[in-house]
């Protein structure tokens, strides 16, 4: 696979920090030998440490940070590349669906915060959220708004793979649209974002793919350890009789990563079928991972980011990733993104879902 080119795009001052091994510079070696040989968490340990964190020119121990949260996740640069770029002896053409088969096959069990803190890094080191908000970036911004745009791409694998319910190859065979988990998860979130602008809804709610019904939400309260509370709305959505449960965030308009059972003191639940039982929230006393923020709101800025600086790199071969991305946009929505005024979002909510659900 064609993956040698883009990687040449990023200059060697950002993915391997070069020093001597002197005294002052001893943290950022021993960092970068960690990187090399795949101790992810280890050098998240010293980059933990301030006295390292000195040890770099003003912020830039940030990139270090991000990408080792991003090898922690096991979805390194070349692991996104290779699955990106169409390979010449390839049986089968390349889709978003095998993208994101082949991505998510490769991630950690703590790929959803590991990808989330090292975006945030990367934002950290930026002093923005927006890669379109620097008017006259350097080549260093450039290739930090590149990082972030795969970091973004791969939120939204790890937001496909929770809406199969962490069966995303049944998913991508199923041809009929009909997959019930997919079906179920799709409702719920289209619930949460409708819901956030109309706050009469009420329940059974319909208006999902046809069989598909929120039967009952209910507000629960979650209590952490330091006493920080959470209260959401927990979904039943039905679908061929089978029920399943979400944690819906009316301030985000969203459903949230859940994983597991648990009461509303976070304790682990050993019989599911306790009314005291919940599904259980990923993220207790931090900020709640939302499938809107990783499903949509990162595909949309993560394309955005990388067309914006494979456009202008001058290299021959940038027609392959680029290739890529318009084929993924036809395949996500069919008349694509050109009639799409410049400035807005090329993806709605409405595409996505449908998309999901083989529409």
């Amino acid at each position: 696979m064609k993956t040698a080119y883009l990687l040449a795009l990023i200059p060697a001052s950002l993915l391997i920090t070069g020093c001597d091994d002197t005294e002052s510079e001893l943290c950022r070696y021993y960092v970068q030998n960690d990187l090399d040989k795949g101790k992810f968490e280890s050098a998240i340990a010293r980059l933990a440490d301030e006295s390292c964190q000195q040890t770099y020119p003003t912020n830039e121990y940030l990139v270090d940070v991000s990408s080792a949260y991003l090898g922690k996740s096991g979805l390194t640069l070349p692991v996104i590349l290779r699955a990106m770029i169409e390979d010449e002896t390839a049986t089968e053409a390349l889709t978003f669906e095998s993208f994101v088969a082949e991505i998510t096959e490769s991630a950690t069990p703590t790929a959803l915060s590991d990808l989330d803190i090292s975006r945030s890094s990367l934002d950290e080191y930026l002093e923005t959220t927006s890669c379109k908000s620097i008017e006259f970036p350097t080549s260093a911004q450039k290739t930090v708004c590149l990082i972030t745009g795969f970091i973004d791409v791969l939120k939204t694998t790890m937001a496909i793979d929770a809406l199969t319910g962490g069966n995303v190859a049944a998913w991508a065979a199923n041809t009929n649209g009909d997959n019930p988990s997919m079906l179920r998860s799709s409702c719920a979130l289209k619930y949460s974002y409708e819901h956030k602008s109309d706050k009469n809804f009420s329940t059974p709610y319909n208006n999902c793919e046809v069989g598909v019904t929120v039967d009952n939400s209910e507000a629960v309260t979650f209590t952490a350890s330091n006493g920080s509370e959470k209260t959401y709305n927990y979904l039943t959505i039905s679908y061929q009789g089978e029920p399943e449960y979400f944690l819906e965030s009316t301030v985000l308009g969203s459903t949230i990563f859940t994983k597991n059972y648990c009461e509303v003191d976070y304790a682990v639940c050993t019989d599911t079928d306790l009314n005291t039982c919940y599904t259980c929230p990923l993220s207790q006393s931090e900020q709640d991972l939302n499938i809107k923020d990783y499903l949509l709101d990162a595909l949309n800025s993560g394309f955005d980011s990388i067309e914006a600086v494979i456009k202008n790199s001058g290299q021959d071969s940038e027609i392959d990733i680029q290739q890529s991305i318009d084929d993924f946009k036809l395949e996500i929505k069919s008349e694509g993104c050109s009639a799409v005024p410049e400035g807005e979002d090329c993806f709605t909510m409405d595409d996505i879902i449908n998309y999901l659900n083989k529409q």
